[in-house]
């Protein structure tokens, strides 16, 4: 099935976690410009210069947005010309606050440092979980294959600050959402093309995973999100296939094939409440 697509704006550089504000003004990232910006009237705003790749962004109950930075990895594509990064900066999580001011909060957890973080969810209690998958060895041009990656690993980090590895032995641990009803942990496996589900322990751990669906490597699982009806989209990224999970997650209900096959992530609008600035 196509999709109605509409380009909003553009001239961003591999556009990546998009996330809406409280006031409805969306907000991405852009891996090799290494910033994140806002759709404004439908043009392209930088909002805050950051470093590095970031590469997810979520808002948390604070009103920070809180971005997974991967240390300069990125995959050579159309929108990097052609260009990747292979790495070799640190990796973190890192805070935009409303005024644009930032601060990097998480560089390493047990004396040990992140390896790339890809993805970021918040749970209902104000933790958040990221994916931290580590980057197989490049191609000359920089091209790394998921498949080959080595062990990745999903990180909590609680309320009060504290940081854990709740999961390990994922192959490119992508994607990943909290359960409408807050008792799992979805996430995206790029490197087996498995959706995995684990639920959820007290203080943010996670149980051992459940293969929820098997879409195959092929299919490019990235970011995903729940829509208002329980359903699991996730984004194909190379395949330009979003992939609609049915409210039990057992099988996938429909399929959205897109002009642009580099999809990376998506989001939807919530209701507005109040400005986020």
């Amino acid at each position: 099935m196509k999709g109605n697509e509409e380009i909003i704006a553009t001239g961003f550089a591999f556009p990546e976690g998009p996330c809406i504000d409280r006031a409805g003004v969306l907000h991405l990232v852009e891996l090799p410009n290494h910033c994140v910006s806002r759709v404004v009237d439908g043009r392209r705003v930088v909002f805050a210069e950051l470093g590095r790749s970031p590469n997810a962004a979520a808002f948390g109950p604070d009103e920070g947005l809180y971005i997974c930075n991967s240390g300069g990895n990125l995959p050579p594509t159309p929108s990097t010309k052609g260009v990747a990064g292979f790495g070799g900066e640190t990796p973190s999580i890192q805070v935009v606050q409303p005024d644009g001011a930032h601060t990097t909060i998480l560089t390493q957890i047990e004396d040990k440092r992140l390896n790339a973080p890809n993805d970021i969810c918040f749970d209902a209690k104000g933790g958040f979980y990221f994916s931290d998958p580590a980057w197989a060895a490049r191609t000359p041009v920089g091209v790394a294959r998921a498949e080959h990656s080595p062990p990745g690993d999903i990180r909590y980090v609680a309320p009060d600050g504290r940081a854990s590895r709740v999961a390990g032995d994922l192959l490119f641990p992508n994607g990943l959402c909290v359960s409408p009803e807050g008792r799992s942990l979805i996430v995206a496996e790029t490197g087996t093309g498995r959706v995995l589900s684990y639920a959820i322990g007290r203080n943010g751990t996670l149980d051992s995973p459940n293969t929820l669906i098997e879409l195959g490597l092929e299919s490019g699982l990235d970011g995903m999100a729940f829509d208002a009806d329980g359903r699991l989209l996730i984004a194909g990224c190379g395949s330009g296939t979003i992939y609609i999970l049915a409210p039990d997650l057992t099988g996938v209900q429909h399929t959205l094939v897109c002009e642009d096959p580099a999809l990376t992530n998506l989001c939807f609008a919530g209701r507005i409440s109040k400005p986020f600035s």
